[in-house]
């Protein structure tokens, strides 16, 4: 089974490894929270949730976003000279807090409560009345509103707004309609009401005029800085969409939203550095009161989990790319070493797998993701370097062998036989009409994930059989996703035929290597391309003196701008471009205005930081092998009873290391094991029994 997944690797140039150990089969990713990432900053901090807060420490409340008017400013200076009394008297001095607490509140509006409950239970009924005035006079209550029961007349509904409206109580409640029902606000949670659900009248906010906002909004507070910085801890959701997330249920300002330096994939448990441009802690830490169990010791499944913490006002930005990368730590299950391997010798050859791995590293490939599901994104990219827009979109318009849906598959056939009885070359207006006819039948056809198809279809439905212009439709990122994938295709190719025919260990004449790389800046923005790198070619006085290791050696992406190594592996290079009916210069005449490749370099070795392994034996197939930072906030333990050796004893390895942004996870995993990489191949694994070896 695993030859085929390796023939699928080699289709795109990944065939080599760096060192001899043998290797073994095993599931990875098998729960979710088997694959952590933590990101590194470039000061080399790690992204840690080291603390889960609901509501910011009294002494770091920031000062409000609103200009108070002078009242309002004397009852709060007396508000928070009560709340500080309250917390360092003591229960004995009980008669001097309740003193200090009447005198607190000769500065405030002075409610006549009996009133108020006189009037409000003459509409809502006694029991009910007195449950809300109750909830009304709580310093701190669990709910933020109290919902009435539905009232279906009218007029007492009006009543109702009118009481809460009015001058005398107006200072400490509020309400809403919500599905058909009344809310009723407490004090302490007015900031948190839905804007566009306040009752009308003189008294509302969202009725304000526009002056009157623009007369109580107040700029930032001068000495605090701009970005409040924060740790985004996720489970089981990619980071933009914990990003937007986060985004609505804080109340960041949209325009500005959560600003990160790198993405996380959704399946696994992710902590990243974040910032969001003038935002109070409380609106963050809103995200920590969300019901969600998590921690990755629930399910194989598990919801999607979003925490922050470590909070912390800064003024810088955190910028996309700002990272000197990530720390892994990954479980692999049911470890397989051979069908003979006893206990001991099972070990024993994890050991070795583990050392070979952090001793040797890995050949520095790009990862089948690169090159899609269907691993056809890099031919896309070798039609537009050839000028052959048609031959692009059917390449992306054909059939799929990975196996697409019904109505996919359908839609894909569809297209495919559009011309059938037409003669192309001789009745090019019959063609024009016939494919015009076909692309609106197959734009109704084709799924909303289907974003390059139905972009080419809707410019084929207004302009037949120009290919150019349907293939430009594309988004710009994605146009460059083809032409990128063949660069890596080009480079992983050239990096197998490196190691294979000069080792992994050693610098030999012609190699390109790195001498300088100012690609990130001081502002933390990495660039990519050429800016800031410099290579040189090594020559034999360079090899003498020993000046370069196998980790300095660069390959390149290649481009318009970029060097060639010298010897076999830059006359390979030119070979395959040749093969493939290119040459280097194709790469300065893209037919698109849009796109430009310059190149880049990649080094050919990557070698992982801080490796460690640790080698485990377990009865239950789903048993949790590792914590993560909420597992650890909540003291929250992997650790289960010894395994029982007359049962069946699974083997498994937690593996740790640190690695470079540009680096795949996955290819490191395979130099680890010897397995690949597709995750089509994992799924045929087994979590308890045999886990097929071969």
């Amino acid at each position: 089974m695993a030859k085929r997944y390796d023939d699928l690797e080699r289709k795109v140039g990944i065939a080599e490894y760096a060192s001899p150990h043998d290797g073994f089969a095993a599931v990875v990713k098998a729960r979710y929270s088997d694959f952590i990432v933590h990101e590194v900053d470039l000061n080399g901090n790690i992204a840690r949730l080291d603390k889960l807060e609901t509501s910011a420490p009294a002494e770091a409340v920031s000062t409000p976003m609103q200009v108070e008017t002078k009242e309002e400013s004397n009852a709060g200076d007396a508000n928070e000279n009560s709340r500080k009394r309250k917390l360092s008297e003591s229960a004995a001095d009980g008669d001097k807090k309740e003193s200090d607490d009447n005198a607190a509140d000769k500065t405030e509006v002075v409610v006549d409560w009996d009133s108020f409950t006189e009037s409000l239970c003459k509409l809502v009924g006694d029991d009910t009345g007195k449950e809300v005035i109750a909830f009304l006079q709580k310093d701190e209550p669990a709910e933020q509103f109290y919902t009435l029961p539905q009232i279906s007349d009218k007029q007492v509904r009006r009543s109702i707004h009118q009481l809460i409206k009015s001058a005398e109580f107006n200072s400490v409640v509020r309400a809403d309609n919500h599905d058909g029902r009344l809310r009723v606000w407490h004090k302490a949670f007015f900031d948190k009401m839905p804007r566009d659900t306040f009752v009308s009248g003189s008294n509302n906010p969202a009725k304000r005029s526009n002056k009157q906002n623009k007369q109580k909004k107040s700029e930032w507070p001068r000495d605090r800085p701009n970005f409040l910085q924060f740790v985004l801890y996720k489970e089981n959701i990619d980071t933009s969409t914990a990003a937007k997330d986060v985004t609505r249920f804080a109340r960041v300002n949209p325009k500005r939203g959560i600003s990160y330096a790198g993405m996380k994939d959704k399946r696994g448990v992710t902590t990243q550095f974040c910032s969001a441009f003038r935002v109070e802690k409380e609106q963050l830490l809103a995200i920590n009161k969300r019901d969600g169990v998590g921690g990755g010791n629930s399910s194989t499944k598990g919801s999607c989990i979003i925490r922050v913490g470590n909070l912390t006002y800064s003024n810088d930005e955190v910028k996309l790319g700002a990272l000197a990368g990530n720390r892994f730590d990954i479980v692999l299950r049911n470890i397989n070493t051979g069908d003979d391997d006893n206990h001991e010798t099972i070990r024993r050859k994890l050991e070795v797998a583990g050392e070979g791995f952090k001793q040797s590293g890995f050949i520095n490939y790009f990862g089948m993701q690169r090159f899609g599901k269907s691993v056809d994104t890099h031919e896309v990219g070798l039609q537009i370097l050839k000028g052959d827009f048609e031959g692009a979109v059917d390449i992306i318009m054909r059939e799929k062998a990975d196996g697409d849906g019904p109505r996919v598959l359908e839609a894909r056939q569809t297209w495919a036989k559009r011309f059938d009885g037409v003669n192309v070359k001789e009745d090019e207006a019959k063609a024009s009409e016939v494919e015009a006819k076909c692309a609106r039948q197959v734009e109704k056809m084709c799924s909303r994930f289907m974003m390059c198809e139905r972009s080419i279809v809707s410019s084929l439905s207004r302009k037949p059989r120009d290919y150019k212009r349907a293939f430009t439709s594309i988004s710009k990122n994605m146009r460059s996703m083809f032409l990128h994938a063949y660069q890596s295709f080009l480079w992983n190719k050239v990096a197998s035929f490196r190691i294979k025919t000069g080792g992994s260990t050693e610098v030999r004449e012609g190699d390109l290597v790195l001498l300088e790389d100012k690609s990130s800046g001081e502002t933390g923005g990495r660039t990519s391309g050429l800016k800031g790198k410099c290579v040189k070619v090594v020559d034999e006085l360079d090899i003498n003196e020993g000046k370069f290791t196998i980790e300095d050696v660069v390959l390149p992406l290649v481009g318009s701008r970029v060097d060639y190594p010298t010897g076999s592996s830059g006359d390979f290079l030119v070979e395959l471009m040749e093969e493939d009916g290119i040459s280097k210069d194709a790469f300065s005449r893209i037919g698109d205005k849009e796109i430009s490749l310059c190149g880049d370099y990649r080094k050919l070795m990557c070698k992982p930081s801080d490796v460690t392994f640790v080698v485990k034996e377990y009865n239950d197939p789903l048993q949790p092998l590792i914590n993560t930072d909420l597992m650890d906030l909540s003291s929250t333990s992997t650790e289960k009873e010894e395994a029982k050796k007359d049962e069946n004893v699974l083997f498994g390895m937690v593996i740790g290391f640190t690695l470079p942004p540009s680096a795949y996870a996955t290819i490191a995993l395979r130099e680890l094991t010897k397995r690949p990489t597709s995750s089509d191949y994992q799924t045929k694994l087994e979590l308890s029994g045999k886990c097929n070896a071969t």
